[in-house]
């Protein structure tokens, strides 16, 4: 077996990938049947008995045209003479006179050809198709679907691959396929069957007797360029593919100079049409047994314009297809079926748009020796400003490989499916811009997470869902209207794909898991937004307890600690409630504390781990080492110790002591009063029993000004008041006690006999 690699078949554009297969399914039903073929370093490589003389050769001198017939689209098909028209054409025929040329024609390899456009024209008369206007328009798409039927029926066999792959017949309707332009063969004005026949015209020599123009190109030199992408000097002008090669239409700015005119080699077309071949569609029921038949075509799905920097948001009507990369030796039964397979299975059922095949690609939906996937859109109005001309345009490649956490997905499909329904219906009302936003940023943020992986874009999902949360939470008259529920009941499995390590994320957490023991007010989600307070939220009307806006974290969660101290005040809590599943170090804390961290990153964060139920037991986290944090400000220290969920248990002695919380500390803070909160603090803990340091000794002048430094240092106030409200651990709490406090074996006796007031 010869390698022969094609250097003039690479995966972009689409028309070079589509003659790779074209190629190897000539080469297989024509030549060699145990050719194979399998893609290298961007490039097609051919195992066969031929050598790359003998494959030119073949093409040239042996290869058959597959009949390619467009009757139902346009009027090329119209008053054909059936003797046909032997020339000669002094330049290439078009529409009826290229399909007289063939007819005329006497070659051997011909003949299936010939018969099967006799047998169209003769089917057309048996269905009464005398016109154009037969078989077009909106009220007859049912004749239509019963013409293309009839074709069928009466083509020769060698013609059935290409009416299968041009469209799907059901009882009412033809599903056209859209690799194949939006007529099913015909593309605005271009009629593939017409463009396919004016190519074999100018490549083979049987068609020489019908020049009157000798080619100054040898065809063997185009053949050459085709299959090992020799350059050559002169092309056919005014020809061009654009559906599969966009680049080939020229234009304004296509090269140097002000325009540039389209140009073809008239091989690639054949071959890519040869290829498309490949991709015939069928019949499927896309959720199972009792479910109805749909029309699907291989790899192809509901494009969902994300993945590529130039998606715009109207293309979400459009298709998009995923065409396989595989290294392994294939030969043309492997490959046709895979591409009876080619229709990716997600969560049991069908791939429905880009979305669920990159999930289908990364999973195990998709499991057949495949290495990657070229994803081509099929959007209208990207080449020439014709909004209605379709143009292939390559997107991206994806790896095959396994990312398990893709699986945690699924938890959110009926929300997504629910939400994605809400925001692209626009019956009633159009949609507001803010919502497609916030939708297109989850399947952006899903998409990356497929193709790439990694913790911090699984990250990027949970913020993606908590920035729509937000959203919702201020359109009550949307949500209600599109019958929208609050996300809920996201598996732990959600934090521990997300955790990035950072301090963002740990911070995040342990507010997003902070509650109240006594069960009298709600979680921290319940000051976010107006949900029930249970872990099953629901919408709710909006009260005062719903205190995030568009402030600044610092400022929200100021707020928050202020609401739940009230909160907790009005209900009778025994003990604040800002308990917490989850608990951050001190490090993370000194981070926030001295602005090293991203309060917006933050922000986010907490929006998405509020959408996670609470776990029956917490995982166990890693989060990256905090050795480089900076040191922890002594009135921070100080201040913590009034803001603790529970009483303060004393290191030496092994007593809890309660300390009562004082809300004027909060608004003291805020306007920057440091020195006036730390006294606060300090005549809080005295009442309490327990001494700071340094303290006034008995007999002794007062130290008043002791905690006015802190008005001069680099922490704000209101920063510092906002880390007050982020849960730490009980043996982080004695490490802040042993900065400020003085052991109660140090206390002078006079002290504890309440001798200093």
């Amino acid at each position: 077996m010869n390698e022969l690699t094609l250097r003039g078949c690479s995966p972009e554009p689409l028309m070079d990938y589509l003659k790779a297969l074209g190629i190897l399914r000539l080469v297989s039903e024509q030549k060699d049947s145990k050719a194979r073929g399998f893609w290298r370093n961007d490039s097609f490589v051919l195992l066969s008995s031929l050598d790359e003389d003998g494959l030119a050769k073949f093409f040239l001198e042996e290869y058959k045209p597959t009949p390619i017939v467009v009757p139902w689209s346009g009027g090329d098909f119209f008053g054909v003479n059936v003797k046909g028209d032997p020339g000669p054409f002094k330049k290439t025929p078009t529409s009826t006179k290229v399909i007289e040329s063939l007819l005329a024609t006497k070659s051997e390899r011909l003949e299936n050809y010939r018969n099967c456009v006799l047998e169209v024209l003769k089917s057309m008369k048996a269905a009464g198709i005398e016109k154009k206007a037969d078989i077009e328009g909106t009220s007859k798409k049912r004749r239509k679907s019963e013409f293309i039927a009839t074709v069928r029926s009466r083509i020769p066999d060698q013609c059935l691959d290409w009416i299968d792959t041009a469209a799907v017949l059901e009882e009412a309707q033809a599903h056209l396929n859209i690799l194949l332009g939006s007529g099913g063969g015909s593309e605005g004005n271009t009629h593939f069957s017409d463009n396919f026949m004016q190519n074999i015209w100018e490549c083979l020599p049987d068609f020489a007797t019908q020049r009157t123009k000798k080619k100054n190109l040898d065809e063997r030199t185009r053949i050459e360029n085709a299959l090992f992408g020799i350059p050559i000097s002169s092309l056919v002008a005014k020809r061009t593919a654009s559906l599969y090669d966009s680049g080939s239409i020229g234009g304004p700015n296509a090269e140097q100079g002000f325009e540039r005119k389209s140009y073809l080699n008239p091989w690639d077309f054949v071959l890519c049409l040869e290829g498309a071949i490949a991709f015939s569609g069928a019949l499927t029921r896309r959720f199972g047994i009792g479910y109805p038949r749909q029309a699907a075509f291989p790899f192809q799905v509901q494009m969902t314009p994300v993945g590529y920097g130039s998606a715009v948001p109207k293309e979400v009507g459009g298709k998009e297809i995923w065409m396989p990369l595989w290294q392994n030796r294939v030969s043309l039964p492997e490959l046709r079926v895979l591409m009876a397979e080619g229709r990716a299975t997600y969560r049991g059922s069908q791939a429905r748009n880009g979305l669920d095949f990159a999930r289908a690609v990364v999973s195990l939906g998709v499991d057949r020796g495949i290495r990657s996937f070229v994803r081509y859109a099929i959007v209208k109005g990207r080449v020439g400003g014709e909004e209605k001309c379709n143009t292939a345009c390559a997107l991206s490649r994806c790896d095959v490989r396994l990312r398990k956490d893709v699986d945690l997905l699924q938890e959110i499909d009926p929300w997504l499916e629910a939400f994605r329904t809400a925001v692209h219906n626009e019956k009633v009302k159009k949609t507001p811009l803010r919502f497609k936003t916030a939708l297109r940023r989850i399947e952006q943020s899903i998409f990356d997470f497929c193709q790439y992986g990694e913790s911090s874009r699984f990250a990027k999902i949970l913020c993606s869902l908590g920035r729509a949360e937000r959203k919702l939470a201020n359109a009550e008259k949307f949500r209600e209207e599109k019958r929208i529920h609050p996300i809920s009941g996201l598996s732990q499995d959600w934090l521990r794909a997300a955790n990035d390590g950072s301090p963002e994320f740990e911070l995040a957490l342990a507010l997003a898991r902070m509650y109240d023991p006594a069960s009298k007010i709600g979680p921290i989600r319940a000051n976010l937004e107006p949900v029930t307070d249970d872990w099953k939220p629901r919408w709710a009307e909006k009260d005062r307890c719903v205190i995030w806006n568009q402030a600044d974290l610092t400022s929200n969660l100021c707020a928050a600690l202020e609401r739940r101290l009230m909160d907790g005040d009005r209900a009778g809590c025994p003990n604040l409630p800002i308990a917490s599943g989850r608990t951050a170090r001190l490090g993370a804390v000194g981070m926030f504390l001295h602005e090293m961290t991203d309060d917006s990153r933050i922000e986010e964060l907490l929006w998405g781990c509020i959408l996670a139920k609470p776990p029956s037991k917490e995982l166990d986290l890693r989060f990256a080492s905090s050795s480089s944090s900076p040191p922890i400000p002594r009135t921070y220290a100080l201040l913590k110790h009034l803001f603790l969920p529970g009483h303060l248990e004393l290191e030496r002695t092994g007593e809890e002591v309660e300390i009562r919380p004082e809300t004027a500390v909060i608004p003291l803070l805020r306007a920057g009063r440091i020195s006036d909160a730390c006294d606060i603090a300090v005549r809080r803990l005295r009442a309490a029993g327990v001494i700071p340091m340094p303290h006034t000794h008995a007999g002794r002048s007062g130290r008043k000004n002791v905690w006015s430094e802190s008005e001069n240092s680099q922490i704000d106030g209101k920063r510092l008041a906002a880390a007050l409200l982020i849960p730490i651990s009980s043996q982080s709490i004695r490490t802040l006690s042993r900065m400020v406090l003085r052991e109660q074996a140090e206390i002078p006796e006079e002290e504890n006999n309440g001798g200093i007031v």
